[in-house]
């Protein structure tokens, strides 16, 4: 029985597969070797890029004269890249004891630099769907290229971009990047956006692109198996924070990881081009990057927060800024009401003419709750369940100065929920959408740079400057609505209030987003609750 020979601690090392020739030209088996081998050494190797694939490992190679089980399409990269002298790749599948958790945390933790150190790192493609006339790819090559499932993985995007040389086989052939960027063939279009994707961040390395927050949202849809892996796999393309500052474990828990994903977008400095001071630009942004954050995640930290599984989260605060998109003047039924009951729906218009009578913008709403009432249709019952109340005794908002002073909260200011479920509400500034059940007319909607999360805030009584997190809401907002409010957004989060002097204040006391500007200080509790 095969068995891997541990590694020198204190050592970076890595192990080395060697191909070994076949003995005869009849011979049809695979046998190699694996060699423990320092970095310190300077080894000279291959790193293999490929597709893992799902089903089991059912071919059988020789690794040290005993048999190794491997996948599918491995066996055939090998069965392919075998030469008439020895070849020494790096392949994860056998170079890392896959079966050693602690051995996996810190081999993964090394693979950018394993990349980034091989002569060349070979692409593999899969088997050629025939040959080559005249040394030109027919359709049907270009077509079992571009629908290899090796592009939507998520690890050879760090796989490829730290290459020094990127070699792609197809078969037996192989060829470079200038034969994938220069074709013009139609099968190769549906993947021209992904290449050019990874091209581009080859071109990049080390500018504001290769920030962890813009990689996770830019490559967002590439597949992997292990949901982690949509952080880990990016780290090694990483260049801004410390290289500790996210540890590479498999053994910790979704929501500790997301703990560590927020605190490292917090503590690293913003982009050389933000429009923002540094504290303000990761305010401005915590909230989107919250939710994508949980997104990637697949839904994992809500489960292990529901179920109070490994939940140890420090009692840590954050800031985080939006602004003030407009006052609830009206509550109403729940969605489910407007959606099964024409006379419920009648009443809600009516309640909406109520609130616009007098006003211009009541055409606007009417128009802007026609169709909302379609996007409600839409909605299933884990959507509604995002529209929830917060209950959070610790984080509040605040416009001026988050100072000394805790959040002090007559009962009055939480109160006894007026309704169980969900409602519509209207409001100024033609805004219009679902609340949570706390809700009451007079409380205000905050809305957050770059994503479609609403929270609806409460002034406490007892404070000048003091705001109650009631719960999120869902606002409607018009199709061309998004370029103009972006920009309303940034010029509102840009005032950094507390740090006016007396002559800006009174600048910026006449330009209308003044009053609109809203922070939060907020623990990690409220806000996976606010972004899941």
């Amino acid at each position: 029985m095969f068995q891997y020979e541990p590694f020198t601690p204190g050592l970076d090392a890595l192990r080395l597969l060697v191909i070994l020739p076949r003995a005869s030209p009849k011979d049809r088996e695979i046998a190699c070797e694996l060699h423990n081998r320092t970095f310190g050494s300077k080894p000279e190797y291959e790193a293999l890029s490929y597709t893992w694939g799902t089903k089991p490992a059912t071919k059988t190679i020789k690794i040290n004269g005993e048999p190794f089980l491997v996948r599918n399409n491995l066996y055939s990269a090998l069965q392919h890249l075998q030469l008439k002298t020895p070849r020494t790749l790096w392949v994860d599948a056998i170079c890392i004891n896959q079966d050693d958790i602690s051995e996996r945390n810190w081999q993964v933790s090394l693979m950018a630099f394993v990349y980034t150190r091989a002569e060349r790192v070979l692409a593999w493609l899969g088997p050629s769907p025939g040959r080559l006339q005249s040394g030109f790819f027919s359709d049907e090559h270009w077509r079992a290229i571009s629908h290899n499932p090796y592009w939507t993985r998520l690890w050879i995007i760090q796989e490829l971009v730290l290459a020094y040389e990127v070699v792609f086989y197809l078969g037996k052939c192989s060829f470079g990047w200038d034969k994938v960027q220069s074709t013009m063939n139609p099968e190769w279009e549906a993947l021209e956006g992904r290449s050019d994707a990874i091209k581009q961040l080859r071109d990049e390395r080390y500018t504001s692109t290769q920030r962890l927050e813009n990689l996770v949202e830019l490559l967002q849809k590439a597949q992997c198996t292990e949901k982690r892996d949509k952080i880990y796999g990016f780290l090694g393309l990483v260049y801004d924070g410390s290289d500790d500052a996210i540890i590479v474990d498999y053994k910790i828990g979704f929501a500790q990881l997301y703990a560590q994903v927020i605190h490292f977008h917090q503590t690293t400095s913003a982009p050389l081009d933000s429009q923002f001071p540094n504290d303000i630009d990761r305010a401005a942004k915590l909230v989107k990057f919250s939710e994508l954050i949980q997104h990637l995640l697949g839904g994992a930290v809500a489960k292990e927060v529901h179920r109070k599984m490994d939940v140890n989260w420090p009692k840590t605060f954050y800031t985080a800024r939006g602004f003030i998109a407009g006052e609830i003047l009206r509550l109403g039924t729940t969605p489910a009401e407007v959606i099964s009951s024409i006379k419920s729906d009648r009443a809600w218009k009516q309640t909406i003419t109520e609130a616009y009578r007098r006003s211009p913008e009541l055409q606007r709403v009417r128009n802007a709750y026609a169709v909302f009432s379609q996007t409600m249709l839409g909605w299933d019952k884990k959507h509604l369940k995002k529209i929830k109340n917060l209950d959070s005794s610790s984080s509040f908002g605040y416009q001026f100065d988050v100072g000394d002073e805790a959040l002090e909260f007559d009962e009055d200011d939480i109160g006894t929920p007026e309704a169980s479920e969900a409602r519509l509400y209207v409001g100024t500034k033609a805004m219009l959408g679902v609340a949570p059940p706390n809700t009451r007319v007079g409380d205000l909607v905050c809305t957050f740079l770059g994503c479609n999360i609403n929270l609806v805030l409460r002034k406490v009584s007892k404070s000048e400057d003091r705001f109650v997190l009631v719960g999120r809401a869902e606002r409607y907002r018009e199709e061309n609505e998004d370029l103009a409010m972006e920009t309303e957004e940034e010029n509102t989060i840009a005032y950094d209030l507390s740090r006016l002097t007396l002559d800006e204040w009174e600048t910026a006391a006449e330009d209308p987003s003044f009053q609109n500007p809203i922070n939060l200080k907020i623990d990690l509790e409220t806000l996976q609750k606010l972004t899941s």
